[in-house]
């Protein structure tokens, strides 16, 4: 049987929902054309499934009119920018603009669009009034200036681009706003019940609350501007020059001590590079072992996290309330009591599987 539109199907209901008489039953010869029709009708596939039920829940989201809302069907309409299928006003550069005009003050509104404006681009990006309005918003935030570097390397800008740097490493703090948005695209799906036969469509081993959060961090990971990149490209010949090797070692503390793991292992990475022999790389070293116990530990419950409302629920939390990833992660640990801290006889794993002492 052909899978109602949710969209379409809750807008129709609304009518009836408002009636107190019971509606007349339906003559006898047209509820058996409707089943008739019903029966003849393809089935979808799974993956179908997965993009109508993706689909229902952007429409749902679009009569909405607050930014996080819109942020959140932007983020998850974003394989549908080339749908010939899907209208224009359900598309990313729609939605966004929607968000945009709903709080032009809200910087998780430009960081979403300078995600999605340098998603499966090589082009100078983000566009300069985004980058302006975040500069903005957010200038103590080194991930800002890092977003700025980005564009100045892509248009071939070299001044600019160490200008950003130095911008970057002089900033208070690194937050790239993964878990901010993770919470805002996971609070968003809640607009529909996922049912059990999407679950099993998606072939994902996860209950209704397991599969929010995996789709929503699936969703804003994939949109991430690749900062990190042009930093890493920034700093690769810094031992070469003395100031660029004090911005890029100034940048690298505030990324190992931010709010999201992948950033964190980026910063352990650049310092571990960039630092000389001495007190510093020594303690970089033990961050990098910390880093490593709780990908490991994280690791190791990632399938109960996922299948396990509860367990789902205090990370979903913790996000919610904080933004901050590690935060959700740390959280997690408590609970299933494991120390934030690896024993002493711990070894960490090498990049080929091995370990290290």
């Amino acid at each position: 049987m052909r899978r109602c539109v949710l969209f379409l199907a809750l807008m129709c209901a609304l009518p009836a929902l408002a009636q107190t008489e019971e509606p007349a039953a339906a003559p006898p010869a047209k509820a058996k054309a409707a089943e008739k029709a019903a029966a003849a009708a393809p089935k979808l596939t799974s993956e179908q499934l997965v993009t109508q039920f993706r689909h229902d829940e952007i429409n749902l989201l679009a009569l909405r009119g607050d930014a996080h809302s819109l942020i959140a069907a932007a983020l998850m309409a974003a394989p549908d920018a080339k749908d010939a299928h899907r209208p224009t006003a359900l598309k990313p550069p729609a939605l966004i603009e929607r968000a945009q005009n709903a709080d032009a003050d809200d910087v998780l509104v430009w960081w979403a669009s300078a995600g999605l404006e340098c998603h499966q681009t090589d082009k100078p990006c983000p566009q300069p009034e985004t980058l302006q309005k975040l500069e903005g918003l957010d200038a103590t935030n080194a991930t800002v200036w890092a977003l700025s570097l980005l564009r100045s390397q892509r248009a071939k800008d070299a001044p600019a681009a160490r200008a950003a740097l130095t911008s970057a490493a002089q900033a208070q703090k690194y937050d790239d706003y993964f878990g901010k948005l993770v919470a805002i695209v996971e609070d968003a799906e809640n607009i529909l019940p996922v049912s059990d036969e999407i679950i099993r469509a998606s072939g994902e081993l996860a209950s209704a609350d397991g599969y929010r959060l995996l789709t929503a961090a699936g969703a804003v990971v994939g949109l991430q501007p690749p900062v990190e990149k042009a930093v890493g490209e920034a700093c690769a010949d810094a031992a070469q020059n003395e100031d660029t090797n004090a911005d890029c070692v100034a940048l690298a503390r505030k990324i190992a001590v931010s709010n999201s793991l992948n950033a964190q292992g980026f910063g352990i990475s650049q310092l571990l590079a960039l630092l000389p022999p001495g007190a510093e790389l020594g303690a970089v070293r033990a961050k990098q072992r910390s880093h490593a116990w709780h990908l490991a530990r994280i690791g190791e419950l990632a399938e109960r996290l996922a299948v396990d409302p509860s367990l789902t629920r205090i990370y979903v939390e913790e996000l919610r309330g904080t933004g901050a990833e590690t935060a959700a992660v740390f959280a997690v640990l408590r609970t299933e009591n494991v120390s934030l801290e690896p024993p002493a006889d711990w070894h960490m794993p090498a990049a080929d599987g091995a370990s290290t002492p």
